[in-house]
């Protein structure tokens, strides 16, 4: 079971949040509050709490973030160019079915 499937099953399934009327903004919202309770439920303890309990964790944190941004980065670069990817497909498909159509229209015409 991928990650987004335990999500969807678990205790934090990102509770629907109207605070905008954009969707992306709700569901962003959402994913953070859920995400807070998560590392409450976890550690017991705010990032805030965890940071002033010990501050020498910063720089830990620190390339923690670091890395994570480095991921999303590549994430990113992925579904760009899968993105393009599926645009190449499907003009090639809107080609192909142009070129039916036609092909069925000439049929059509000329019995």
């Amino acid at each position: 079971m991928d990650k987004e499937t335990e999500r969807e099953t678990s205790k934090y399934p990102n509770q629907p949040i109207t605070l905008s009327p954009d969707p992306n903004t709700n569901t962003l919202i959402s994913k953070i509050v859920d995400r807070d309770k998560e590392g409450l439920d976890k550690f017991g303890l705010t990032m805030r709490q965890a940071m002033l309990k010990n501050p020498i964790d910063c720089k830990k944190w620190l390339n923690e973030a670091l890395e994570e941004a480095i991921d999303l980065s590549r994430y990113l670069i992925e579904a760009i160019l899968s993105y393009q990817i599926l645009v190449e497909k499907n003009k090639q498909l809107e080609k192909e079915v142009k070129e039916l159509k036609e092909h069925n229209k000439m049929l059509m015409d000329h019995p």
